[in-house]
């Protein structure tokens, strides 16, 4: 086991698998991991990148592991366990936030998102999928568990990492700044709260289908780092803004959400109105930090995204998408696919949407092939959670110790 959500997830699933009957190995990077790992079974990399590669190929091959678990797959030490895993023939299971939430945790063998064996297809034909298959998903309400696991996860990293660990971090800002960051994200909340509603409300009573939404993603994450095509947050704000101005319809209006987790860490609200209004278009461009966005997809005309899994709520309500960058859902018949060069121009007007069927179908294809039933950070999800990703060790091992079955028979 590598590195995990913050949080206690991968102390409680390291517990899970040893009393399933796996010897369990955690290799920790900095001092919260350590925290959140049992002393049993725990060793302590203190290298930096330039070493890792060549301990994980010893240690991987020494060791006689079978599988490497991991949260996150695009993070550095990450890629590397990945491509040195595959080099000597050892399964990933690579577990990120559920691609469709609440209730349900990513769990897929080698990696996630751009990198998942899903990415850019659909379904065959000839497969017997259920649009709902039937199991109890349920909200587990994670989010004040994860705000918590989060500020105890970041304080102990900070404050008791040193050395070369301190270079192996994906998420670089100090504690003071961190700390900062999510106590303005919390004002901003509390402060924003009237006019975020007032501003849903009056959108749904007077412009249902009539606006355009753009969610916007946490800059540190992965995926935009890594599959975004050369597009930042600031581009595709400028871009979209651009566009709306020279070409937007009339009476629509184009609506952008702040990632409620990057709501303290940018100052993008402003930016997007102080351009709007430079474009002469600030009366009809709004700026949301809170609400749900199920909602406000099911109502709107259209969404853009460069590659957030929000994309997966605009097929689900069959509203058209633009994709900018690379995803899991970047196929014609899903989305209008930028690949890195978008035609905003005529996404106001032309924006296709999939039939329902296909849409279902390739929503329930998702379920069944990567989702779980758990949650990472909320109480009553972990447990379940555990389950899930021990039932996909023993599906991976079953169907090795077949295949053994087969070449030995031969």
């Amino acid at each position: 086991m590598l590195q995990g959500p913050v949080g206690p997830f991968f102390k409680h699933l390291q517990e899970y698998l040893k009393n399933s009957g796996y010897d369990v190995w955690r290799i920790s990077f900095n001092a919260a991991d350590r925290f959140c790992s049992q002393k049993d079974g725990r060793i302590s990399f203190y290298g930096d990148s330039s070493d890792w590669k060549n301990w994980f190929t010893d240690f991987i091959t020494t060791a006689d592991i079978d599988f490497v678990v991991l949260f996150g797959s695009e993070r550095e030490i990450h890629r590397i366990a990945r491509s040195v895993a595959s080099e000597y023939g050892i399964r990933v299971i690579a577990l990120e936030e559920g691609y469709i939430r609440p209730g349900f945790i990513t769990v897929e063998d080698d990696g996630n998102n751009a990198h998942s064996p899903l990415a850019r297809r659909l379904p065959v034909d000839d497969l017997d999928i259920q649009p709902d298959d039937g199991r109890k998903v349920e909200d587990f309400h994670a989010g004040g568990a994860k705000v918590l696991h989060s500020m105890i996860y970041y304080a102990l990293r900070n404050l008791f990492t040193y050395g070369k660990q301190r270079k192996l971090y994906h998420r670089q800002l100090s504690l003071i700044a961190e700390v900062f960051c999510w106590g303005r994200s919390f004002w901003r909340q509390m402060n924003g709260q009237v006019r975020n509603f007032t501003t849903i409300q009056h959108l749904l009573e007077h412009y249902d289908r009539d606006y355009f939404l753009v969610p916007l993603q946490v800059d540190t994450d992965c995926q935009l780092k890594e599959f975004a095509l050369g597009w930042s947050q600031v581009d595709l704000i400028s871009r979209t803004l651009k566009s709306f101005a020279k070409c937007g319809p009339d009476g629509k209006r184009l609506v952008f959400k702040v990632h409620p987790l990057a709501r303290g860490h940018s100052n993008y609200q402003d930016f997007i109105e102080e351009t709007a209004r430079a474009y002469g278009v600030s009366d009809r461009v709004d700026v949301l930090d809170t609400g749900s966005l199920g909602l406000l997809t099911r109502h709107s005309a259209g969404m853009i995204t460069i590659n957030s899994t929000s994309g997966f709520s605009a097929i689900y309500h069959g509203i058209p998408l633009l994709v900018i960058g690379d995803a899991l859902y970047a196929h014609p018949e899903l989305a209008t696919c930028g690949e890195g060069k978008p035609d905003f121009d005529s996404f106001w007007y032309r924006g296709a949407v999939a039939d329902d069927v296909t849409r279902r179908l390739y929503l329930g294809w998702i379920k069944r092939e990567a989702l779980m039933i758990g949650d990472f950070y909320a109480k009553r999800g972990i447990r379940p959670a555990c389950e899930s990703v021990c039932s996909k060790l023993k599906e991976k091992r079953t169907a090795e110790q077949i295949e053994f079955k087969i070449r030995s028979a031969v």
